[in-house]
């Protein structure tokens, strides 16, 4: 993933995202937030994020801008 790729998953990311990536990979918030500034590479934590973004999608009701963004975000990285 591109720097403008992890930048736009981070912000997409809801709260309490980084709890639930260290819960699934027993990775450290230092290393999860390395990962997702693209200082390191962990293909897992990427597909943690990506996971978590496609249940947010499914919750999502309405055709917000943000239902919007996530789609094509997910639709680039597919």
């Amino acid at each position: 993933m591109t720097s403008t790729q992890l930048s736009q998953l981070r912000d997409m990311l809801p709260r309490g995202s980084r709890g639930k990536i260290k819960e699934a990979t027993a990775f450290s918030y230092s290393y999860i937030d390395q990962v997702l500034t693209g200082k390191r590479h962990s293909p897992w934590i990427i597909t943690i994020a990506l996971e978590i973004l496609d249940e947010m999608l499914l919750a999502e009701k309405s055709n917000s801008a943000r239902f919007q963004q996530i789609a094509r975000l997910l639709k680039r990285l597919r």
